[in-house]
């Protein structure tokens, strides 16, 4: 627990755009990178489909999907989780950040609703769009999405 509170105080003095996208990650070059900017990063304080930790086994209802519809507007992101929802477990949030670290969109959930958000934004194919999924039980989910 004292790996995680130090590292959640260093989320207050980085840039979100210089920590946050590199630790997202999967590369060498990226994850390099990731550790240049802030040390070695914890064990079991976000989680993807490919590093679920201590949560090895709930991926398939935590883990963020996004289907992208291109309009000529832009592209709109819908992002859902298959996840339940009763008030002691719960989504709590999605948030959707640029490869730069620009907040594309965000939602809050309580527990009456169902894990859905839609997030209208100019980014352009190519573009690496992150998505963030917050469950108040099993912790900071993230998935990664090349527009």
């Amino acid at each position: 627990m004292s790996e995680r509170r130090d590292f959640l105080k260093q989320l207050a003095v980085v840039p979100a755009g210089a920590m946050l996208i590199p630790m997202l990650t999967a590369s060498a070059e990226e994850a390099a990178c990731a550790e240049s900017v802030i040390g070695k990063l914890p064990e079991n304080v976000i989680y993807t489909k490919e590093h679920p930790g201590v949560w090895k086994g709930k991926e398939g209802s935590h883990v963020p999907t996004v289907q992208v519809e291109k309009g000529t507007a832009g592209l709109t992101l819908k992002v859902e989780n298959k996840h339940g929802m009763a008030e002691d477990h719960y989504i709590v949030r999605h948030v959707v950040v640029s490869e730069t670290g620009e907040v594309l969109g965000a939602k809050t959930f309580s527990y009456k609703d169902k894990p859905v958000s839609t997030h209208e934004t100019k980014a352009t194919a190519g573009q690496h769009v992150f998505v963030l999924s917050f469950c108040n039980k099993h912790d900071l989910w993230v998935a990664h999405v090349k527009l």
